[in-house]
């Protein structure tokens, strides 16, 4: 699992790679916790090549958007596949966390 983020544009991009699990899953929240608290606390999370999130990933994406919401910003999700998209929507995640198919549509919701 690798996550690279981008602070050049209005919105941090975090875009991650490969699997969340048990043994990746606090390198996964590390790096969400500093997109978010390396801009003003509003990250894009790009999941196009994300290929598996296990529980332990779905816990670390539950404390990232508790900070990002206790400190006024949001994290949203683009492009998730089909499989993870599944995992969100069973666990209740898709009720609370806004999942866009693309980086740009999900940039441009900080706007609205």
């Amino acid at each position: 699992m690798q996550v690279t983020t981008d602070h050049s544009a209005a919105v941090a991009l975090a875009a991650v790679t490969g699997r969340v699990d048990s043994s990746t899953a606090q390198d996964f929240e590390d790096a969400l916790i500093s997109a978010l608290e390396g801009g003003d606390h509003r990250v894009v999370l790009d999941c196009r090549e994300l290929t598996f999130l296990s529980s332990a990933g779905l816990r670390a994406l539950l404390v990232a958007l508790k900070k990002a919401n206790a400190a006024g910003g949001r994290l949203v999700m683009s492009g998730t596949p089909d499989r993870i998209r599944e995992v969100l929507e069973v666990s209740g995640f898709s009720r609370f966390l806004q999942l866009f198919a693309e980086v740009e549509e999900a940039a441009a919701s900080f706007q609205a």
